[in-house]
């Protein structure tokens, strides 16, 4: 019986330990909407771990910028009240995530990640502010994103940003495949930073996205990297 109670605590124990750590090692992941209302709180603090690039072109108001791919990353967080709660956000939720991550090891209390990033918080309509208090330039239209579609080609999309680093992998070989087959396929770049009303506006939460388009209609689609094979495959499939 001893042993059989042993074995049980042991289990509870575990058990607990598991449970404990569950959901990103107790990062609380948030919506836009509740995100929205937690920040409004007082003794807060919020963070954007997006480049200082991303930062000034649009941010959500009160929101301290600290990079989480800079040199500087850590001592800056370190230097921060570990024992207020934390919100933290990036473009897509991605970088937020392994920022807050990182945070509940290094013995922050109370993480909240917002699900989706910017990208969902302007999607539920949400407020951002720019350097200077000017109005967020939203690039290329949706109306004009709909006009570039409609092709007697096949018309391939590919969302991407700057500081993505699977989105340069995947360039070239998006590049080779246009090249390539140029009677087939013409390429639409979106910088989902430099065109963010298309973003919001056809929900992207993850990049990099390639989206095959075919008389103006979505007909393939691809989330993260894939290969020079598989591209090509699909540009063959759907051209015929």
């Amino acid at each position: 019986m001893a042993t059989i109670k042993s074995i049980f605590y042991l289990l509870l124990i575990t058990f607990s330990l598991t449970s404990c750590n569950s959901n990103g090692q107790g990062v609380k992941n948030m919506n836009a909407n509740e995100f929205d209302k937690a920040i409004h709180d007082k003794g807060i603090q919020l963070i954007d771990v997006r480049t200082p690039e991303e930062y000034a072109e649009k941010r959500i108001s009160g929101a301290t910028n600290i990079n989480l791919n800079g040199d500087d990353f850590e001592q800056k967080m370190n230097q921060l009240d570990k024992s207020k709660p934390t919100y933290l956000y990036c473009l897509s939720g991605g970088r937020s995530s392994s920022a807050a991550k990182w945070a509940i090891k290094n013995g922050f209390i109370d993480v909240h990640n917002l699900e989706g990033g910017i990208t969902a918080w302007m999607s539920a309509k949400k407020p951002v502010e720019v350097e200077g208090g000017g109005e967020v330039a939203g690039g290329m239209n949706f109306d004009e994103y709909l006009k570039k579609i409609k092709s007697d080609k096949l018309v391939l999309v590919d969302f991407n940003a700057v500081w993505c680093g699977p989105c340069k992998i995947l360039k070239p070989i998006v590049k080779k495949v246009i090249k390539n087959n140029p009677d087939k396929v013409e390429l639409l770049d979106i910088d989902v930073d430099k065109n963010s009303t298309v973003a919001t506006t056809m929900n992207i939460t993850g990049i990099p996205l390639l989206l095959i388009y075919k008389d103006g209609k979505e007909v393939w689609r691809n989330m993260g990297l894939t290969d020079e094979a598989t591209l090509v495959e699909q540009v063959k499939k759907f051209s015929n």
